[in-house]
């Protein structure tokens, strides 16, 4: 599967064990190059729609689940040095989720990008 969206700027990619999440390009163009991001703890339930963590910057970020599930993991990487979700935001997962439900519809590319050209 390919990366799906969420339109409040995530995305997901699923795995063997659940999907993982990270946001968009567009959440990334939001972010100050100086920030505190905020992650889940693990073993933590969530629903769709839920604030999970979130990014403090020159703007307040939060990062709203796209699916239902529990934190299997966390990317404890981005703890010590959180660049990379600067430099390259699809390839740097926030955290996996397991026992995921998709309560909520999920864009593709192309219709997120649709939404985002119509949102500004």
């Amino acid at each position: 599967m390919s990366l799906r969206y969420s339109k409040e700027h995530c995305w997901i990619k699923k795995t063997d064990n659940g999907v993982l999440v990270g946001i968009s390009d567009y959440a990334r163009r939001q972010i100050c190059n100086t920030f505190v991001l905020n992650l889940p703890d693990e073993d933590e339930e969530f629903r769709a729609g839920d604030v999970i963590c979130d990014i403090e910057s020159c703007r307040y970020f939060e990062i709203i689940s796209p699916v239902t599930g529990k934190i299997s993991k966390v990317n404890e990487s981005l703890l010590d040095d959180a660049s990379p979700l600067l430099s390259d935001p699809y390839e740097c997962w926030l955290f996996e989720m397991t026992d995921v439900a998709f309560t909520k519809p999920l864009m593709s590319a192309t219709e997120y990008a649709e939404n985002i050209t119509l949102a500004e």
